[in-house]
């Protein structure tokens, strides 16, 4: 069973406890087995969890719709959309994509910032960090599952144009539909809103934006970003029955009330930009 995400998300686990407890640096991503435990040479084995198992965890096989095939509609419009946003190439949006590939927990909360008007650190809200790595995984691993049930490739290998980060074997091998850094980065988006409802507006923005990025890159298509988001909706309902998930989340809801209120704020100058590149992406 090939779960490029899965390896991702362990991977950016893995960072979180590294940065949260000083374990050491995380082994290169080919280096680490789906769903196992990743090692630290100097230290124990931190074994990736999320708040659901495999009988909590809603199939997104179930919930969304199929994978487009050559020849139908949904399909010939993700190559009309991989093709148009070719055009991003070099700007400001294409820097953005780029950007938004990297999952590590610093950067996730960095993301959010903007969106949260709060600056964000794994150093200032540990937990909350923790909860949205633990939430992605769940959500990576139910897109993971349903990716090699459809095995749809990604759009760059049946349309020529550039992506926005480098081909290599894993990337290539790995399936399109749905997509999982957009099932993540959308669940993370719907707890920030639950936990900050009077910044959901903002933080569901960037949470959109963020799969759109996928999009912008080349490697997913709009139809695999519009199935995560879906995926990601069903995990984020099924946590709400999890007790781990609704402690951890008082905790986090606890730490972020005290960022907020100690006014540190990202460079406003940076979010009014982000907010112009966020806008729904549009192409002619």
């Amino acid at each position: 069973m090939r779960k490029p995400e899965a390896v991702v998300f362990a991977v950016m686990a893995f960072a979180l406890a590294a940065c949260a407890g000083g374990i050491g640096a995380p082994p290169p991503p080919a280096a680490v087995p789906a769903m196992a435990p990743v090692v630290d040479p100097a230290g124990p084995a931190v074994r990736i969890t999320g708040f659901l198992d495999a009988a909590t965890t809603p199939s997104a096989t179930a919930i969304i719709p199929p994978a487009p095939k050559e020849g139908e509609a949904r399909n010939a419009a993700d190559w009309a959309m991989f093709k148009a946003t070719r055009a991003l190439e070099g700007g400001e949006r294409w820097k953005l994509a780029i950007n938004d590939d990297n999952y590590t927990p610093p950067a996730i909360l960095k993301d959010f910032s903007c969106a949260m008007d709060a600056e964000l650190t794994v150093q200032n809200v540990p937990t909350l960090s923790r909860v949205l790595s633990r939430a992605a995984t769940d959500a990576a691993n139910a897109a993971a599952a349903t990716k090699d049930v459809y095995k749809r490739t990604r759009p760059y290998l049946h349309n020529e144009g550039a992506i926005c980060i480098a081909r290599s074997e894993g990337l290539t091998r790995s399936y399109d539909y749905p997509s999982g850094h957009a099932s993540a980065s959308w669940i993370e988006g719907l707890i920030l809103a639950q936990l900050a409802p009077d910044r959901s507006e903002k933080l569901l923005t960037r949470a959109r934006a963020y799969g759109e990025s996928r999009i912008v890159c080349g490697v997913h298509n709009w139809s695999a970003v519009e199935a995560g988001r879906t995926n990601a909706a069903g995990v984020f309902a099924a946590m709400q029955g999890s007790a781990d998930y609704q402690s951890e989340l008082a905790k986090a809801k606890a730490e972020l009330a005290a960022v907020r209120a100690s006014g540190r704020k990202p460079d406003a100058a940076a979010c009014a930009k982000e907010f112009e590149l966020t806008r729904p992406l549009v192409v002619n």
